[in-house]
């Protein structure tokens, strides 16, 4: 049997069509490929303008043409994107087309001046070949706005920084999970010098004392449970109070609020400031009772009644000038810091102590009264514990006036004399 030479003809023509196609094909398929990936890049930006320019920066291409933008209308100016930067800036571009494939999705920002500002741009780049061609996709996106308002955002953050600071306040943040604390804003001394230990990411186990952590535990699990519970800050203006120990070893007395955020993770975090209490007495009897500041301090000036508040480690945390000056000293603050015994004599202390630490013990007031020491001396001891929130007694306080019999007796026989 005999093929014609036409049907030959035919046959290998119609190949020829196939292979044709398919080449066609895998080009089209290609380059549809290469545009989908260059879409993919700049699927999320295409309210942006794009620049089509060659490798040396001429421009082959600018779309849309209705974009109104001082650096758009530039490079259609000037047909040359390499001319819009500066020498150094476009060095610079060119160490950054070099890193495309290494880190797509970091952006070129440069800043161009119009005249009447800066305005501020970011570049987002890709590579397309064309025969023997590569030419450069770019995509520029007008971020002035967003600028400015980080640079008011940093401006504000610093203006607010050195205000918390001149005051002895800091904000703080917490995650609940690890207990990591950060302080926000460190603490300055008095030459304006940044505390070290004040700063980022700190144990605050380390600067306070066992009762403070222990209490302040206690307070974040119950806002803890609360919060997951409720998804609601309801106690958010509930804030405790607690002591820090400064760089010089002294305990100080700041006011913590805070209120509980989820961040993007579910990872609950704890973030509030801090404030610092320069108070006499932290006695929370007399808050909201209408006494005014004058008048509570007033009441430790009395020249015969003798006052000292402890905490449990039987440090004076401070007292009146009629008690320091009964034990040597002019200056109240000369004896806070110092334990009791230090301070009074030994019999005195043995008083005390007993008084004292029942009313640790049973978190209720006591009294004693009674002769003490040599002659017709008499002595009235009060002591008042002073409480936190949860009813822990943290302090107590001591009130103590002492009356010698001999000195009323000479007070009657004047008076006995003038009648």
């Amino acid at each position: 049997m005999q093929v014609s030479v036409s049907i030959l003809i035919a046959v290998s023509f119609f190949c020829l069509l196939v292979i044709t196609a398919f080449v066609i094909s895998v080009l089209l398929i290609r380059d549809l490929l290469s545009k989908q990936k260059i879409y993919s890049i700049f699927a999320s930006y295409l309210s942006d303008f794009l620049v089509i320019v060659s490798k040396e920066g001429r421009l082959i291409d600018a779309t849309p043409t209705y974009i109104s933008d001082p650096l758009y209308n530039s490079i259609l100016r000037q047909r040359s994107f390499k001319k819009i930067f500066s020498a150094s800036e476009y060095k610079r571009f060119l160490e950054y087309v070099k890193g495309l494939d290494a880190y797509p999705d970091i952006p070129f920002v440069f800043s161009q001046d119009v005249g009447d500002g800066i305005n501020w741009y970011e570049i987002r780049a890709s590579m397309q070949k064309q025969g023997a061609d590569v030419h450069m996709v770019l995509l520029l996106t007008n971020v002035t706005l967003d600028v400015e308002s980080r640079t008011q955002r940093d401006e504000l953050k610093e203006k607010v920084d050195m205000l918390l600071q001149n005051t002895g306040d800091f904000l703080w943040s917490m995650d609940v999970d690890t207990r990591t604390f950060t302080f926000l804003t460190p603490l300055v001394d008095d030459e304006g010098r940044a505390i070290p230990r004040t700063q980022g990411v700190q144990d605050i186990r380390a600067m306070m004392p066992d009762d403070d952590y222990a209490f302040f535990d206690k307070h974040l699990n119950a806002r803890i449970v609360e919060f997951r519970a409720t998804g609601q800050n309801s106690s958010e203006n509930h804030g405790v109070r607690l002591r820090l120990l400064g760089e010089n070893g002294k305990l100080d007395w700041y006011a913590f609020c805070g209120r509980l955020y989820t961040e993007e993770n579910a990872k609950i975090v704890f973030r509030g400031t801090a404030r610092r209490l320069d108070m006499h007495l932290e006695n929370s009897m007399v808050e909201g009772s209408g006494v005014s500041e004058a008048t509570q301090v007033s009441a430790l000036a009395f020249p015969d009644i003798r006052m000292f508040w402890i905490d449990r480690d039987y440090k004076v945390c401070g007292c009146n000038q009629a008690f320091s000056l009964a034990f040597g000293s002019p200056n109240p603050e000369e004896i806070e810091g110092k334990r009791l015994l230090e301070v009074v004599r030994p019999r005195y202390f043995t008083l005390f102590h007993g008084v004292l630490s029942e009313v640790f013990e049973k978190g209720l007031s006591k009294s004693w009264k009674g002769p003490f020491g040599v002659g017709k001396r008499l002595l009235w001891f009060n002591a008042v514990p002073l409480k936190r929130d949860d009813g822990y007694t943290y302090r107590v306080l001591g009130v103590y006036l002492q009356l010698d019999e001999n000195d009323f007796n000479s007070v009657n026989n004047v008076l006995m004399e003038k009648k």
